[in-house]
């Protein structure tokens, strides 16, 4: 049952593609590539995937990140504690956890995000909860946002406390693709293979205090650094290890995620295949394996389908 609602996952994709490309004459190349490589990677493959990775900041651990991505067919979701019913597309999680002595003050910090996108890889919803402990004092932020064709929607609480509401205008679909900051790092996989590639995406402006003060739908573009390149410094099950050499392409990521919120530029190198045994052995989808923010890396331990 779970493959043939999966393969059914997969058609429809593939017929939102059809009809936008009918539609709009010609698919962007952003949209091709979301749309191809989405379905590649949650459409055709059984189960949840499920990504985890150790955070550290130099060369010192400071914690965990996971993420997830499935293909949904009529399903419930959970976004932001709502459940939302007849859910089709994909659905995306995001849990973070890190904890470190800044200012000689134990900082604590935790982080889940969820995303909601159609068939056709346009995001609908998305919510990011992140709670901060210092010096035993604990503040909990949230940003609940929804996308209409032009517009995105957003309410930010503080403790609760609904503090701002507005609204930021985007470009249509069809002409301009656009994300959120919630699963940028798996659009970045999905870029992998193409270069000079952008997407838009709500980009959140905080003040001298750490709060929220504007909101603006920004470009994100994705350039392509370096094809077939070694990498290392993946940990687990993708460690380094004597005979296999782990392979792929290097990205530089602007204008987006900034560890653990949103604003600076990152790099990620995405796993393509290996070598081993004097064999080159591809990955069926692309692995985001490590990714850089200025001095943080999330190092990939381990990927798994349930």
């Amino acid at each position: 049952m779970k493959k043939k609602i999966l393969l059914v996952c997969a058609i429809l994709l593939a017929s939102v593609i059809a009809v936008v490309a009918a539609a709009c004459g010609n698919s962007t190349p952003t949209q091709s590539v979301l749309f191809n490589s989405a379905s590649e990677v949650w459409g055709k493959d059984d189960g949840k995937e499920t990504l985890t990775y150790d955070v550290l900041r130099g060369e010192t651990q400071i914690g965990t990140f996971t993420m997830t991505g499935e293909c949904v067919i009529g399903s419930i979701v959970t976004i932001g504690g709502e459940s939302v019913e007849n859910a089709s597309g994909t659905y995306f999680t995001t849990s973070l956890s890190v904890s470190e002595v800044i200012d000689g003050k134990v900082v604590s910090t935790t982080m889940e995000t969820q995303s909601l996108l159609d068939t056709g890889f346009k995001v609908q919803r998305s919510y990011r909860k992140t709670a901060t402990v210092s010096g035993g004092e604990t503040e909990v932020t949230e940003i609940i946002g929804r996308y209409t064709d032009d517009n995105y929607n957003y309410s930010y609480k503080v403790d609760g406390e609904e503090v701002k509401t507005g609204d930021v205008s985007h470009s249509a679909f069809a002409s301009a693709a656009y994300a959120d900051n919630d699963f940028i790092y798996q659009v970045a996989r999905l870029l992998a293979g193409t270069s000079g590639l952008s997407v838009n995406v709500p980009y959140y402006n905080y003040d001298e205090n750490g709060d929220l003060s504007t909101v603006t739908m920004e470009n994100v573009s994705a350039a392509v650094t370096a094809t077939n390149a070694e990498i290392k410094g993946m940990r687990g099950d993708f460690a380094d290890r004597t005979g296999r050499v782990w392979l792929g392409t290097q990205l530089s990521v602007s204008l987006t995620r900034d560890f653990p919120g949103s604003g600076a530029s990152f790099s990620c190198h995405v796993v393509t295949s290996y070598t081993e045994n004097e064999q080159n052995v591809t990955l069926p989808y692309a692995l985001p394996g490590i990714i850089k923010e200025g001095d943080v890396t999330y190092a990939l331990t381990s990927e798994t389908r349930a």
